[in-house]
């Protein structure tokens, strides 16, 4: 799929201040480490996350979304009566109803005009958030879109370590582990037709690939203060891996881009290891890689869209450049969007 009038306008974010380090995790499992022979250090040597940051208790994810969301639109000049839609695509949201985007509508005072809605498809949710939008713009029904997520991981790490240090075995550590590389943040973009745009920075298209027979493979559930996510690593890794390719090969075909192509790639970013093995699979340079697991963990919907929204706030991406921005998410989902910037 190709687009000729979405532009990524502005982009805004917000991040937690309370950092909580692999070595604080690591001295509440005590148990688990003695269990195992595991050595300090280990959460870093398997994940490569040293830190992440997390909400306070209470958090809900319309206050931090809103605070993304405003910071995009402070920085693009626009007025609330300007957004036309809006759209949540947080993992995590305030309640099952109403929608989070409604509370995040109210939050900015936007128009009545202005449609909000939640979209949710695990961690591929804010890309997904981005191709309704730019659709909707190419079609004309909508001139200028925000897309907000915001993720608190903080009851994931209160289930987690309670259950670890429960029953510290190995089988149990296999699951979670995925859990203990969580981080929040909040991010938001905001898209334009380009006939409204004042920066430009063209969102080409791009192609998505499931696999529906991978579903199980990362489940998660419970209430919004009390979550429970098993995940088999090793499997949805393996799917993961062939799934991307499918879906490289396809999103290369349709933006008529080589390998080489891309400036700079933002993926979505679980660990250190997966990002290799990503980047090994479909022939990219690493050192175009554009990752902050290490000091962020794994945002979920955020990952990839917060990455680049930091690089664009320190002024670090160069009009022209060519950006990948590569998503993947349970379920077996996949999205790849190609920007001119």
């Amino acid at each position: 799929m190709r687009f000729r009038n979405v532009c990524i306008e502005e982009t805004g974010c917000h991040l937690p201040e309370t950092v909580l380090t692999s070595s604080e995790i690591e001295q509440q499992l005590a148990a688990l480490a003695q269990q195992m022979n595991l050595m300090p250090g280990f959460l870093k040597l398997l994940t490569g996350v040293e830190e992440r940051r997390i909400w306070p208790p209470g958090t809900r994810p319309s206050g931090p979304g809103s605070m993304a969301a405003r910071n995009a639109l402070q920085k693009a000049e626009l007025r609330p009566e300007e957004v036309d839609l809006l759209i949540h695509t947080g993992v995590c949201r305030d309640s099952l109803e109403p929608a989070t985007a409604s509370v995040i509508h109210a939050k900015l005072g936007l128009s009545p005009h202005c449609m909000p809605f939640d979209l949710s498809n695990a961690c591929l949710g804010f890309l997904n958030g981005l191709w309704v939008a730019a659709h909707m713009i190419e079609s004309g029904s909508v001139r200028t879109a925000l897309i907000v997520s915001a993720e608190n991981s903080a009851p994931v790490y209160q289930s987690t370590i309670a259950a670890l240090r429960e029953k510290p075995e190995p089988a149990i550590f296999r699951r979670y582990l995925a859990n203990l590389t969580l981080g929040s943040a909040a991010v938001a973009f905001i898209m334009r037709h380009r006939e409204d745009s004042k920066n430009g920075h063209h969102l080409l298209g791009g192609a998505c690939q499931t696999d529906n027979d991978s579903w199980s493979l990362c489940e998660g559930n419970g209430n919004l203060y009390h979550q429970h996510m098993e995940t088999d690593t090793a499997a949805l890794m393996k799917k993961g891996l062939i799934l991307s390719r499918t879906c490289w090969e396809l999103f290369r075909k349709n933006l008529a881009w080589e390998d080489s192509t891309p400036d700079l790639i933002f993926n979505h970013q679980v660990s250190l290891t997966h990002q290799d093995k990503v980047f090994r699979t479909l022939g990219l340079a690493p050192e175009k890689s554009c990752g902050d697991v290490n000091w962020l963990g794994n945002t979920g919907t955020a990952a990839a869209p917060l990455s680049l929204a930091l690089r664009a706030e320190k002024q670090e991406l160069i009009s022209g450049q060519s950006l990948a921005i590569l998503g993947i998410g349970s379920g077996l989902n996949c999205l790849m969007l190609g920007v001119s910037w």
